[in-house]
């Protein structure tokens, strides 16, 4: 019975590692970069693309509407391990690393970090 019980820990404590560690998004360009997957109607969209503003952010716009970027964000979203089913906005793309309605700091700071 121990066994089994340490056998299911470790094969979570594998799982949990392949989650996280799976390949993720390949960089869409070659310098730091932040792209936003959004909506012009939705308010959080919006208010971090002026927060990108205010802090002088060179960042690329895309509008989910369109079918062909819906497409092109739902493959990276699942190459990343995020699910597509339902999803918050915006959805923010740095560098190849890509989260739903993160902070802005976060952002911020991973862009910075890659400069």
């Amino acid at each position: 019975m121990k066994n089994l019980i340490l056998l299911a820990v470790f094969g979570f404590g594998a799982f949990q590692m392949w989650e996280k560690f799976r390949s993720s998004a390949q960089p869409i360009y070659d310098e730091s970069y932040v792209a936003v997957y959004g909506r012009n109607s939705c308010g959080f969209t919006r208010k971090f693309l002026s927060e990108l503003e205010a802090s002088g952010v060179n960042y690329h716009y895309f509008i989910v509407d369109d079918q062909s970027v819906a497409n092109t964000l739902h493959s990276r979203m699942e190459s990343s391990g995020i699910s597509t089913r339902r999803y918050n906005l915006p959805v923010i793309d740095v560098n190849g690393d890509i989260s739903v309605r993160p902070e802005f700091r976060k952002v911020l700071s991973e862009y910075n970090d890659k400069l």
